[in-house]
């Protein structure tokens, strides 16, 4: 008798377990094909391109100059800044989702042809769906401050 009445609140409890199953969607991930071409337009000195990543509302905040807001004023930062003359290497990357939003942060370095050791500093994006495209929304960076000189030790008596 007593399997009788388990039997229905096992059924139950199964069923319920295999519904939660199937509801359950997979993570998202970050559209890392969109942070990709962003850097591969960078890097092969794409204007054009380079500027196709950012939405009509998006900001960039380069270190040490104002706001750039727009996706013609980004453009013509861009056409000032050579890109493709520096080679930019992304590591360290943390991605969020934070809403509609893909928060991500991480590392850089920029090697200059002129010069011998890699620039290194951070970043900060927000990328936000355009449509059926992923675009950058927000965007800054900063290089790391340079080593503090050494300064020679003080021989002369006070």
């Amino acid at each position: 008798m007593n399997r009788i009445h388990v039997a229905p609140w096992v059924a139950l409890a199964f069923l319920a377990v295999l519904s939660g199953c199937k509801g359950a969607a997979p993570p998202e991930t970050f559209p890392q094909a969109a942070a990709d071409g962003w850097l591969g337009s960078f890097n092969g000195g794409d204007v054009a391109g380079l500027a196709l990543m950012y939405g009509a509302d998006a900001e960039i905040l380069p270190p040490d100059e104002p706001i750039v807001s727009g996706y013609e004023a980004i453009e013509a930062f861009w056409q000032t800044y050579n890109p493709g003359q520096v080679r930019i290497e992304v590591s360290e990357v943390e991605t969020l989702k934070l809403g509609e939003f893909w928060y991500r942060e991480g590392a850089y370095a920029a090697t200059y042809p002129d010069e011998g050791d890699s620039r290194i500093g951070k970043f900060i994006e927000l990328w936000k769906l355009d449509g059926k495209a992923w675009k950058l929304y927000r965007q800054m960076w900063s290089p790391n401050s340079p080593q503090p000189a050494q300064m020679p030790p003080d021989d002369e008596p006070a």
